[in-house]
């Protein structure tokens, strides 16, 4: 399993992080999480192709002090073995907007509360190829 992380990023409040790779070939899952730290993640954004009895299904979460959250899922899955993906993640206020390469939206609580974070990793069964951070045309602030 691949691990991948950024330290030190300001994405705060009215940004968006764009998360473009390719999933490998036999893929489980991987995940795409923003946080402090791998014990206070705001974001899980966990696609899994066949883990745990979850087929082909996206799981959202949030870790606080190291224990795991009420788990959402979500049944869209535009992801495919060894094909290349994008992923949008808009950081309103109060909620997570994620863009899929299938057009659909799907948003997931700011469960932290905080206006910023600087952890982003990744881990899994994809390779992570271009990360942009950047202000935001279709965030709202409150």
């Amino acid at each position: 399993m691949s691990y991948m992380e950024v330290k030190n990023i300001n994405f705060s409040t009215g940004m968006e992080l764009k998360v473009k790779g390719v999933v490998k070939p036999n893929p489980v899952r991987f995940s795409i999480n923003v946080g402090l730290t791998e014990d206070k993640i705001a974001l899980h954004f966990d696609p899994r192709f066949n883990y745990r009895g979850d087929i082909r299904t996206i799981i959202l979460d949030t870790k606080k002090d190291g224990s795991w959250q009420e788990q959402q899922k979500e049944k869209d899955f535009p992801f495919e073995a060894e094909q290349e993906f994008e992923v949008t993640i808009v950081f309103n206020l109060d909620t997570f907007d994620i863009y899929l390469s299938s057009g659909k939206m799907v948003q997931f609580p700011n469960r932290l509360g905080l206006n910023k974070y600087k952890h982003i990793f990744f881990v899994g069964d994809a390779t992570i190829q271009e990360i942009i951070v950047k202000p935001s045309g279709k965030a709202t602030k409150k």
